[in-house]
């Protein structure tokens, strides 16, 4: 008696079963991260990629800010644009690296690192340079911008596309030699390809990069500071991405996608305010009309019944039979709720990618009054965290290296470099009891009363 076992068929797997074995075969066996678009993945020119990663360089040579059509640059532009909770946060992140202004301390005993409290203490600087520093940066350059005014630009370049870049213009002012100080539009700049020692020497500016065929004449070629070259030098700084060399990469940029959901929510309620199809009557006018009475007819309703476009919505048919009625089913949307919940959302991760803070953002929050505390608290934090770095990187890279190459055509500056104030939006005064620190006349004369004689009188 044979007691071997029958082999029992092999059991089918679900066809779900096998393209899920065959998909994660393929995925181990190529080595890639399906689960990233390729068009989502930013890439810049490496001379060790093939042109389908990198993107050719401009006349073989320029490198642009991710792409040669500026498409990238072009999309943060649009979603700083259009995206309110972004915008104001760019905006305030520029107004606090722009502080209280600008304070003039000597260089030449106090060294960057000493603490700024010692700094400011010890070492103010000669009320002499004071006065020529001042004439220096109320114009910076020939269109009469202040120093302000050009780092209210390079700061929002930076926080928007993760560089800004500064020129340097020697030139002559009233017959004295200066050096200017101009803000260079990202869109206007290729960097050249680096040299066989990874050294970046010049960048490329011209206006008409988008353009096929753009000739090198047209391109003003402007070497990296320390050097100089007819006179001018640029300055780039940018802020730090792994795998990239020639470009920063915004520190906000993990939150693009929700910028985007925020232009689209605004969009979509307004195309349903366009093309919403609410209906608050139906009329169906039966006869025989001739399509001009029907038009007439039309138009009388309309002037008749409805208000501005679309603000009162009256369909009519004029039928000449009950047969020829129009079946109508009105759909109720009931996605408001999940839109509202997006909103909320999509703002706080944009809040989130930018490293800010909700209470500072003009941001409601339910079941909290965001006292004057919370938000002195929030914004000495984001302050220590988010401005004070990239201050500090101005400070060293452009404001005063650019004060510097002023003091050796004007030596009434002396030994004098800049910092900025640090700014304080929400003031203590609301802490402060009035009775506590003012007297009695002092008070009735911020209320717009005289003062009492009797005290006066005390007082004398």
């Amino acid at each position: 008696m044979n007691n071997r076992k029958k082999s029992q068929p092999r059991k089918k797997q679900p066809q779900k079963q096998i393209q899920k074995t065959l998909l994660n075969s393929v995925t181990i066996q190529s080595g890639q991260d399906t689960s990233i678009l390729q068009k989502d993945i930013f890439k810049e020119y490496h001379p060790d990629r093939s042109n389908t990663d990198q993107g050719e360089l401009v006349n073989n040579r320029w490198v642009r800010f991710f792409g040669n059509d500026g498409s990238f640059l072009k999309g943060l532009i649009a979603g700083l644009s259009n995206s309110p909770t972004l915008r104001n946060i760019l905006d305030q992140k520029t107004t606090l690296s722009l502080g209280d202004g600008f304070i003039a301390v000597k260089s030449e005993k106090v060294p960057f690192l000493q603490s700024l409290r010692k700094l400011f203490r010890l070492n103010k600087a000669d009320d002499n340079n004071i006065d020529a520093v001042n004439d220096l940066i109320a114009n910076v350059n020939l269109y009469n911008e202040s120093l302000e005014e050009v780092l209210q630009k390079l700061f929002f370049d930076y926080y928007a596309f993760g560089n800004a870049i500064a020129e340097l213009k020697k030139a002559t002012k009233n017959g004295q030699e200066v050096v200017y100080l101009y803000h260079v539009p990202i869109g206007d700049v290729a960097i050249e390809k680096a040299n066989d020692n990874g050294i970046i020497k010049n960048v490329g500016i011209c206006n008409s990069w988008d353009n096929d065929g753009i000739n090198e004449e047209e391109i003003r070629v402007v070497p990296m500071y320390p050097e100089f070259r007819r006179g001018s030098s640029i300055i780039h700084i940018k802020n730090y991405a792994p795998n990239f060399f020639y470009w920063g990469i915004p520190s906000n940029i993990a939150g693009r996608f929700w910028t985007e959901i925020e232009y689209r929510i605004p969009k979509y309620n307004i195309t349903k305010f366009k093309n919403g199809f609410l209906p608050s009557a139906i009329i169906q006018a039966y006869g025989s009309f001739t399509e001009e009475e029907a038009q007439e007819l039309s138009k009388s309703f309309e002037n008749t019944f409805s208000d501005t476009e679309n603000g009162s919505r009256l369909m009519l048919q004029v039928l000449r039979s009950k047969q020829d009625a129009a079946d109508i089913q009105i759909l109720e949307d009931s996605t408001d709720g999940n839109w509202l919940e997006l909103q909320k959302v999509t703002t706080q991760q944009i809040i989130t990618a930018n490293g800010w803070a909700t209470s500072i953002s003009g941001v409601a929050q339910a079941g909290k009054l965001g006292n004057n505390q919370q938000i002195r608290d929030e914004l000495e934090l984001v302050t220590n965290m988010s401005i004070k770095p990239v201050r500090r990187k101005f400070l060293q890279k452009i404001i005063n290296p650019w004060l510097q190459e002023n003091k050796k055509v004007n030596t009434s500056i002396g030994d004098t470099m800049l910092t900025i104030a640090n700014s304080n939006p929400i003031s203590l005064a609301g802490s402060i009891i009035p009775t506590d620190a003012l007297d009695r006349n002092e008070l009735r004369e911020i209320l717009g009363y005289a003062p009492q004689e009797d005290q006066q009188t005390q007082e004398e």
